[in-house]
């Protein structure tokens, strides 16, 4: 029974690998099961014994996004610093993730061929919530990034006179940029140094004084 469950959990993650491969590099309207249970060297019978639909396998796919998120945040907040410094220094782990993690870059393609309302709705900056909906890219990573510039403004980090949708336009242009500049296959040296300007252009207007000085606007040491 253990060597059957174990030769289950292969069979799944070959499957979840093969159509985060295939989402990635044809994106989700074009990607078929039948692409993805040959790239996984299974049956179609096999992945429908485990997926009924290319809805849930996408699901699974997104889940796998959004857990190498969350770890690379929990890494990033173990560092310690300022609300404000975990805000840039996750735009750049958001630019590696980007480039090196498969998952990440399949849900991206996902959420953005997904019809409207399959994967909730966001505001910049901030996930609203959907019953029974595919984790969303966007909605995961604005909705991150609203939170702490949120703890931000509590820690006095932000300037009083800063409107909270006017903090929120960096976050999102960072996210979205990052975005472009991947799929155009601009080098990692670059988004970076593109990401250190927005940083440096932008927080002389959003921080406090204090806010300012303790933040550094390059790509963090440890990622």
């Amino acid at each position: 029974m253990a060597g059957k469950q174990k030769r289950s959990e292969r069979t799944v993650e070959r499957l979840v690998v093969a159509a985060a491969e295939q989402f990635a590099r044809n994106g989700y309207v074009r990607a078929t099961l039948a692409d993805i249970s040959h790239h996984a060297g299974v049956t179609k019978g096999a992945l429908f014994f485990h997926f009924s639909t290319k809805d849930e396998v996408a699901m699974a796919v997104q889940d796998r996004g959004r857990e190498a998120m969350e770890c690379a945040v929990l890494q990033l907040e173990a560092t310690g610093g300022t609300y404000l410094q975990l805000v840039v220094d996750m735009t750049y782990v958001l630019g590696r993730l980007l480039r090196e993690d498969v998952f990440v870059r399949a849900s991206v393609r996902i959420a953005r061929e997904r019809e409207p309302g399959d994967a909730g709705g966001i505001v910049v900056g901030r996930a609203l919530p959907a019953d029974e909906s595919a984790p969303d890219f966007y909605g995961q990573w604005l909705g991150r990034l609203g939170g702490l510039l949120d703890e931000a403004r509590r820690a006095g980090e932000l300037g009083d006179s800063v409107p909270e949708s006017s903090a929120r336009t960096p976050v999102a242009a960072a996210v979205c940029g990052l975005e472009t500049l991947t799929w155009l296959g601009v080098p990692a040296d670059e988004c970076e140094s593109w990401l250190a300007d927005l940083w440096e252009l932008t927080l002389p207007a959003l921080a406090s004084e204090d806010g300012l000085r303790t933040v550094r606007t390059t790509a963090p040491s440890v990622s």
